[in-house]
Parts: structure tokens; C-alpha cells; sequence
């Protein structure tokens, strides 16, 4: 955390301030930061600030209020961070049984000011697979290891699960020209390639401008300086309209890495890039995931 911490002092006077005002608010066990943060990749365009706060008991109807009050003080003490912000408010009972859907206990995403009520438990594979390894423990009790162990191959089990957003964005920018492009999405969608292959390669995880380095050391040539490229972007927070070609090395990007995933499992496809056709700029990959889904289907 060293590495943002220098290049945004403003960051930890804004965590401490949270941290001070969420413990005399709520019933608070513990305060956990994760995310890009603790990877020492913080971008202030791209990422989002990620706080995991374990409440002792359920919230009740006054807490509701001291949350509207809690986001509202992250907005006084510095409104930038305060919208970029994602905030878990997940009761203790969540943690203790996150396979349940908890009918009668309810606790808070907070995103992009917004307040989402949740009754099960939020986090992802790879998020449990982070606080438990590399997390940092704002306030309270250490409860990182009462978070859920990620499965065997549970980066594998992720990539599954996140398969058929995949296919959604495929559908559009970076991989299809768009009228009014989100930078942000394919900023991330670009780099969870090279985060995706260094996961399965290594069972670990790192942050996207290292495992970008990692993903051109690793596959040397044109796609792998184009991750470095868009990493660059993420790092100087500036936009992607500087890159050159950015749709079709997406593409490009998006099939050699699918493809090495698959290797990754002993899996040859060879063929692939032949099945996505492209007319008049817009590329049609139902083929490449028709065949994806028969490969995935049998290995289950």
C-alpha cells in the first residue's frame, strides 16, 4: 500500500476519518480494506476503494439512518473517493453461514453513494481468496480467516461463473464499436485477461498493471504490449481513446487468452479464431462460445 499511499496522501486521512465514524455509529466487529489498495494498484479513474465492515448484529431501522449519515460525512471529508467507494456492511451471522439466503437478517452494499440491501453473502471467489491473503485489518477483531476458503481451483470455478458475462460483453466496447464507450468496463475487462491467466498459471493474485508486465514477459509480442499499453492508461488515469485499434486488439487479446486458459487445463483449441467472423466491423463470436460451452459442459 506504500506505492498509493505516496501517490495519494489524501487516501489515508479518508480511511481514517470512515473508520473513526463507522465504529461510533455501528455495532462494528471489524474493519477490513481490500481491493486494489492492498495489490498496491489503486488507480483513482479505474478502481474503487473496497472496505469489508463485519457489523456485530443485524441492522435495524435506526442503523439505516446512521449509514445515510455515514455516506454523507464520506462525502464532506472527500468527495472523490466517497463516489468511487464500495462499502460491505455484512452482520456476523452472513459471514458465519454465506451459503444461506438469511431471510430475516439483512446487511448494506454501499456504491457509488447508492445503498443496496443484501441477505446473503456478497463477495466473490477471488474477493474471499484476497481478504483472507492480503487484506489489512482497519479496526477490530481479525476475522480474515473466518471468510470463506476458496475451493481447489477456485480461480478456474470464477472464470466459469463469470463465463457468460464474458459472453454479454463480447457484445460490446472494447470488443465491438460502440456510440458512447465506458472506459471504465473496458479498462477491466482488457486486464482481467492477463489477471485471469496469472491466476490459473499461479493460484494467486496480483494487480492488473503487474500481471500486465507479467502477461508480456510471459507471451511476448503485439497482444502482450497492448496489455502493457491499456495498464499504462489505468496507471496515468487517463483514457483509452490514446490506443490505437483498440477494438480489434481486444479481440485479438480476448481469443489467444481464451485459448490459453484452456491450455492451462490441458486443453487444446487451435482453431478458434476461425470461428469468429467479422462483417462490416462488427465481429460475431456465437460460434466461439457455442464451442467454448460444448468444451465446458463436458469437463463438468
Amino acid at each position: 500500500m506504500k506505492v498509493t499511499y505516496e501517490r495519494y496522501p489524501e487516501l489515508p486521512k479518508f480511511l481514517k476519518t470512515f473508520v473513526e465514524y463507522a465504529v461510533t455509529t455501528l455495532q462494528t466487529r471489524s474493519i477490513i480494506l481490500t481491493g486494489d489498495i492492498v495489490l498496491d494498484d489503486f488507480s483513482k479513474r479505474y478502481s474503487t476503494i473496497d472496505i469489508v465492515i463485519i457489523l456485530e448484529k443485524n441492522l435495524w431501522e435506526k442503523d439505516y439512518d446512521n449509514l445515510d449519515e455515514l455516506v454523507n460525512r464520506m462525502v464532506i471529508v472527500n468527495k472523490e473517493f466517497a463516489h468511487i467507494s464500495r462499502v460491505f456492511f455484512i452482520p456476523h451471522t452472513i459471514l458465519s453461514n454465506p451459503r444461506i439466503t438469511h431471510h430475516d437478517i439483512e446487511g448494506i452494499i454501499v456504491r457509488n453513494l447508492q445503498q443496496e440491501i443484501i441477505n446473503k453473502y456478497p463477495l466473490k471467489q477471488s474477493d474471499d481468496f484476497l481478504v483472507r491473503e492480503k487484506s489489512t485489518v482497519l479496526y477490530g477483531e481479525d476475522l480474515r480467516q473466518h471468510f470463506p476458503t476458496p475451493p481447489v481451483e477456485g480461480f478456474w470455478h470464477e472464470f466459469l461463473e463469470s463465463f457468460s458475462e464474458l459472453e454479454n460483453a463480447a457484445k460490446n466496447y472494447p470488443f465491438q464499436l460502440t456510440k458512447s464507450p465506458n472506459y471504465e468496463k473496458a479498462m477491466d475487462w482488457i486486464l482481467w485477461f492477463s489477471n485471469l491467466l496469472y491466476s490459473l498459471k499461479n493460484n494467486d493474485l496480483i494487480g492488473k498493471m503487474k500481471s500486465a508486465y507479467w502477461f508480456t514477459n510471459e507471451y511476448p509480442g503485439k497482444v502482450g504490449d497492448f496489455v502493457v499499453e491499456v495498464a499504462n492508461c489505468r496507471k496515468r488515469n487517463i483514457s483509452l481513446t490514446s490506443i490505437m485499434e483498440l477494438v480489434p486488439k481486444s479481440r485479438e487479446l480476448m481469443m489467444s487468452a481464451l485459448e490459453r486458459v484452456f491450455r492451462i487445463k490441458g486443453i487444446q483449441i487451435t482453431h478458434m479464431k476461425d470461428l469468429m467472423k467479422v462483417e462490416n466491423d462488427v465481429a460475431n463470436f456465437s460460434r466461439v462460445f457455442m464451442e467454448l460451452h460444448n468444451i465446458i459442459d463436458n469437463l463438468r
